[in-house]
């Protein structure tokens, strides 16, 4: 059984689910995803996927299941929302699965997640505590994760390996030359904004980052600005970006297949995102990318573990003139991220049970 944050349309979570489950089939392993009405697979990444669930009855498949993997899209950390309810919900989302396979003595896998920071007191964080002192496999996405671990009485064995997403390049490469590459309107370089469905985080690039963008169209003609999304979005959210950018002839690039987002990041020669995955694809596949995190704790691990740290200042900090400044200093250096995280990062699939 397959499990992580599958329930939604999001980019990267979606990304995660394919390179797990072709991996497990390639491996010769039947695999099946959480079916549980609210927090298992969505109809978006069964559509995407091309997965038929053998059954909705997911306590049936539970009891079917050999093994349980919990994969990357799935954070073991705090809910950003304290309170009962929260914790709730955050231990039925992601933990409730696993921990009846650990109680029917069944094998764990928990493959290139991130990890804290714990609260010693919350039900969430024992619950994970248990799990991981179960699992057959862990691996962490970086050395941060692993120390919080520690701190928090994890004995189990843990590997640090990196992202799983920094494996795109080959996986596109080898199994979607099918999906065309994106080519940019009139030759003109690709600056890429990534919308935000969040009225706070859209206020906040609202005030902040789009005075900068604006200043760098204006002095940077040779870029055409292009706005996606990393998820389905009302088409109000894309026209309250296209408003906000009216004197830049914006082009709209609405969401609807993540390989044809995959290919449009690959074309972009420069990136701004709020968002942890647009900017970790980007940089695997050789980008430019800016980014100013709302939500900044994983994503700026990220980029001070491939040593681009100062391409990462978040949302709540950034000022327009810094926002400016990083435009200005990063629209020709690309991202080369370091080829032994890439091969660290395959060592998430690598780890996979097989036939």
């Amino acid at each position: 059984m397959l499990h992580g944050a599958v329930n939604m349309s999001n980019y990267g979570d979606y990304i995660f689910a394919e390179l797990f489950y072709q991996s497990l089939l390639n491996n010769g392993v039947q695999v099946e995803f959480y079916t549980h009405p609210k927090y298992g697979i969505s109809s978006y990444f069964q559509k995407h996927l091309d997965y038929k669930p053998e059954t909705r009855n997911y306590k049936k498949l539970l009891h079917q299941c050999d093994a349980f993997i919990f994969f990357s899209g799935g954070y073991i950390a705090e809910p950003r929302k304290k309170g009962f309810l929260a914790e709730t919900r955050h231990i039925h989302r992601y933990l409730y699965p696993a921990s009846l396979f650990m109680k029917a003595g069944k094998p764990i896998y928990v493959m290139g997640v991130g990890a804290g920071p714990f609260d010693e007191n919350a039900a969430f964080s024992k619950r994970a505590r248990e799990i991981l002192n179960y699992a057959t496999v862990i691996t962490v996405r970086n050395e941060e994760s692993l120390q919080y671990c520690k701190e928090f009485g994890i004995n189990n064995d843990i590997q640090v390996t990196a992202d799983t997403a920094l494996v795109i390049k080959e996986f596109l490469d080898r199994e979607k030359q099918d999906v065309p590459r994106f080519e940019t309107e009139n030759g003109k370089k690709m600056l890429l904004f990534h919308i935000d469905s969040n009225a706070e985080v859209t206020a906040k690039l609202k005030e902040i980052v789009v005075p900068a963008t604006i200043r760098f169209l204006k002095a940077h003609p040779d870029y055409q600005l292009y706005l996606a999304a990393d998820g389905i979005k009302r088409d109000s959210h894309y026209q309250e970006y296209e408003t906000i950018f009216a004197g830049c002839d914006p082009i709209t690039l609405k969401y609807d297949d993540p390989w044809k987002l995959t290919r449009q990041i690959e074309r972009a020669d420069l990136i701004i995102t709020t968002k942890l995955h647009v900017g970790i694809v980007g940089s695997a596949l050789g980008r430019s990318v800016v980014s100013f995190p709302f939500v900044p704790n994983k994503t700026l691990r990220f980029y001070k573990q491939i040593g681009e740290a100062d391409r990462c200042v978040p949302l709540k900090e950034i000022t327009t003139e810094k926002a400016y400044q990083m435009l200005e200093a990063y629209k020709d250096r690309m991202v080369t991220v370091p080829q032994e995280l890439i091969d660290k990062a395959k060592l998430n699939l690598e780890l996979l049970p097989k036939e």
